[in-house]
């Protein structure tokens, strides 16, 4: 062995303490601002074992990566956030020993190639798998209810049950690299829903504007939120979405679409996910307190409308009974009869959430000519109740939805029968006021500017809410 000692080059000799303190350096140096890069920083920071770069230098690991990163226009993230050119660079280097005395020695490159390969891939993995933002931190500071100079409270807008990364998530990312298992964990992250790739393939269009591109990508980003639950997971559930005013029932390959209207700017549906479990006939709507307030002394008004009193104490009481005092201290409500002329319609569809909104049908059925239908105070109002209503339930009875289409058209007069019992006229035993759905319906609130219209066109949508700007805010660094 003495004899190949001599043929020994000095410049492709990896020291490890030189490594080591490279990576030091490098951590030192990363100024990256997501908070996925502090785990990164953390591992070479504690001097862990080296993942990528072995006396073989690097294998087909790093290839998986590198292929997966030639890739991510397509995806709407930019090459930048990888340092892609640099790890190009590195491996030709590295693999073709074309090195220097300076900063592309030997152990320049492998620490360099070690640390952006690692950095790389956990980001890579993370945003796939979770997108760049936490919604609710970014929706639910948007909308303020109230402040002082100390406090800010904010309107929940947003509350649908979702994944953010922990260390669990870091620890598995990083023994993929350990067990050889890149090439199949970067397919594993990717974001689930036709939606994604359709969105994705938008974006090689060259004629796209500067705000069309920037509305795929923020479209693209709510498809790798990681939600609990998604509609896909279901072949029968119910999906409302925001901008696109309209609503999609599915069930397998069918769909039932109508035109919906949601809340106002300043009060907004919430983005929210629930199961159907009710259909209520004719219901009574207890007033919110920010209308009641104005209407409480409106005697004639509140019994032209069919309205009482609803006394904590003394019960029902006239509408020339109401105080406002104890309407804003919740001691007394305003109560709309059920039937003809009531503001829910005629039908209104229960699932449990933290926001009292629910879907209804309403008694002014001309406003779904409107294009614009961010009108109600945040319950959904539905175009078809009916059809919706057989929509939802398991067993398609002749007997019932006849019972629920009667009730429905039922002319229930109030002013002779203030308990709310049927006129003489009205077939008492065809009534019908509550209907349960079983098995309950999942419920999906959800917000897309960009979504496939009622024939599958993938179409743009105002952003009523303004929740596209927040959002392309947030995103601007990294895209």
């Amino acid at each position: 062995m003495d004899a190949f000692s001599g043929m020994k080059t000095s410049a492709y000799v990896v020291r490890p303490m030189r490594v080591t303190e490279l990576l030091d350096e490098l951590v030192r140096a990363d100024k990256g601002k997501l908070a996925l890069d502090n785990y990164v920083k953390s591992y070479y920071g504690n001097h862990h074992p080296m993942l990528w770069v072995s006396y073989l230098g690097v294998d087909s690991r790093a290839d998986s990566l590198i292929a997966c990163l030639a890739e991510v226009e397509h995806s709407g993230l930019s090459p930048r956030m990888f340092r892609r050119n640099e790890l190009e660079n590195d491996i030709k280097r590295l693999r073709t020993l074309d090195l220097d005395s300076a900063d592309n020695d030997i152990n320049h490159v492998a620490a360099r190639l070690e640390y952006n390969l690692t950095r790389a891939f956990v980001r890579y993995c993370t945003v796939q798998h979770y997108g760049f933002l936490n919604p609710a931190n970014v929706l639910n500071r948007l909308c303020v209810k109230d402040s002082d100079s100390l406090h800010v409270v904010y309107h929940r807008v947003f509350d649908v049950p979702f994944s953010r990364p922990g260390e669990d998530f870091f620890q598995q990312a990083l023994g993929k690299i350990s067990n050889d298992s890149v090439a199949p964990f970067l397919r594993e992250v990717q974001p689930m829903g036709e939606l994604y790739h359709r969105l994705c393939d938008r974006l090689d269009d060259p004629t796209l504007t500067r705000e069309q591109r920037l509305t795929t990508l923020c479209n693209l980003e709510r498809c790798r939120w990681r939600l609990k639950e998604h509609p896909e997971q279901y072949k029968k559930r119910v999906v409302v979405n925001i901008p696109a005013f309209r609503l999609y029932a599915t069930d397998g390959d069918s769909t039932l679409t109508m035109r919906v209207g949601c809340g106002a700017v300043k009060t907004k549906t919430p983005l929210l996910t629930s199961k159907i479990m009710r259909m209520d006939v004719n219901p009574q709507w207890i007033v919110p307190k920010s209308i009641a307030k104005g209407i409480v002394y409106s005697t004639g008004y509140l019994h032209r409308n069919h309205m009482f009193i609803s006394d904590r104490k003394r019960g029902r009481l006239d509408a020339s009974q109401a105080s406002y005092a104890k309407i804003m201290s919740g001691e007394q409500h305003i109560v709309q009869e059920g039937g003809p002329g009531n503001s829910l319609g005629r039908i209104i569809f229960r699932f449990e959430n933290n926001f009292s909104v629910f879907l209804h049908h309403t008694n002014s059925p001309g406003f779904f000519e409107r294009d614009s239908r961010a009108v109600s105070h945040g319950c959904v109002r539905i175009q078809q109740p009916l059809d919706f209503a057989i929509f939802l339930l398991n067993d398609k009875d002749d007997d019932l939805i006849d019972r629920i289409r009667y009730s429905m058209e039922a002319d229930i007069n109030h002013s002779l029968h203030e308990e709310g019992k049927p006129a003489e006229h009205i077939n008492r035993d065809r009534l019908i006021r509550q209907v349960s759905v079983e098995p309950e319906v999942p419920l999906f609130i959800t917000y897309f500017t960009l979504y496939p219209d009622q024939y599958g066109q993938l179409q743009e949508y105002r952003d009523v809410y303004g929740y596209d700007k927040a959002i392309i805010k947030h995103l601007t660094p990294y895209i």
